[in-house]
């Protein structure tokens, strides 16, 4: 079997996966994970998070201090700018980026940089948002993406291009969703590239008056949390855009109090680094076995999350249609009685 934990290079990256971390500044996320871990044992079945949501088995991180490093995975469909939009955040040529509807990047890449003085983390992915994206190499870039963005990603940016939100961008909302877990959408940034199509235009204005329904659903779903890219933008305006993302990305750390999206995976994916299991196949191998299950499970949930969803939206319309009925009823009654009145009258008259 070959090494999932090495991928391919970049001015950042010249060792396996499992030497990239600095265990220290992990250090502190770490003990906290292995707390929570502990406490999970008491927390079996539906968990509710700080927010009123549900989610089965999906495991929140509540009341840690923010961490050293600002870690931000890049997800959406192929062909949206992913590669290129990382390149801009780094302000640097990192990742590999062409125009083209096939994929250019085959393998999870990591690449760090600064903002203000925090470390940024991105990790770039491959095709793992399409419908298709189920074979052997789909789970083992699942597993290296959990494993470059241990112990949770502060932020999954969804990148779609402005006026092109597809069929193919909703299938990639909903693979997000099933790689990391119904709840997703709360650590979501949509990023909208091509920037420049606005025209000096209003971002708020394009997405309040777009006719795209689907757009409109997702916007809600993340918080009205969206910014734009130029990814051809140098200098002052690269930084300008930079600083409009970071902003958002901060405020989605303060509604989240710094807390990071986490899971049973990325459990096991952290302490698979700390154990240096990288380099052994049979860990590896259970590993996998691990991405596999976890996926299929989280799966499962978003569909039992649907079913019970469309359930509610069900009932909530019988119960409009009963209500409703009663008031045509009483309308009509009201109705009645007013013509009998008039007949009686008019017959007193007569």
């Amino acid at each position: 079997m070959k090494n999932i934990f090495t991928f391919p290079e970049t001015a950042y990256m010249r060792q396996p996966a499992f030497l990239w971390f600095d265990r220290i500044m992990y250090c502190q996320d770490y003990i906290s994970l292995v707390q929570f871990k502990d406490q999970k044992k008491l927390m079996e079945g539906l968990q509710r998070s700080r927010y009123g949501t549900m989610a089965e088995g999906g495991i929140e991180h509540q009341g840690f201090e923010p961490s050293s490093s600002l870690r931000i995975i890049l997800v959406g469909k192929t062909g949206s700018g992913r590669s290129a939009t990382g390149n801009s955040i780094l302000c640097q040529p990192v990742f590999e980026s062409k125009l083209g509807a096939q994929a250019v990047t085959r393998k999870c890449q990591r690449a760090t940089g600064m903002w203000n003085g925090r470390s940024i983390v991105v990790v770039d992915t491959p095709p793992i948002f399409e419908a298709e994206a189920q074979d052997q190499e789909v789970y083992e870039n699942i597993g290296a993406c959990y494993l470059l963005s241990v112990p949770g990603p502060h932020v999954l940016l969804l990148v779609t291009q402005l006026g092109r939100f597809t069929e193919q961008d909703v299938v990639a909302v909903t693979r997000v969703k099933e790689v990391f877990g119904a709840g997703a959408e709360r650590y979501m940034v949509i990023l909208f590239t091509h920037k420049e199509d606005l025209e000096g235009g209003s971002l708020d204005e394009y997405v309040a008056n777009t006719d795209n329904l689907r757009l409109r659903r997702l916007v809600r779903e993340c918080g009205r949390r969206y910014c734009a890219f130029n990814n051809r933008a140098l200098g002052d305006e690269q930084r300008e855009q930079l600083a409009q993302l970071m902003a958002v990305i901060e405020g989605l750390e303060r509604e989240h109090q710094s807390a990071f999206l986490t899971n049973e995976l990325f459990f096991d994916a952290q302490m698979l680094l700390q154990m240096g299991g990288g380099a052994h196949g049979e860990g590896q191998r259970r590993y996998l076995d691990k991405v596999r299950l976890q996926v299929a499970k989280q799966k499962q949930d978003l569909k039992e999350a649907e079913r019970n969803s469309a359930f509610k939206a069900l009932l909530r319309l019988k119960a409009w249609i009963v209500s409703h009925v009663k008031i045509f009823v009483l309308l009509v009654l009201c109705l009645l009685i007013f013509l009998a009145i008039v007949i009686i009258l008019c017959t007193h008259q007569g």
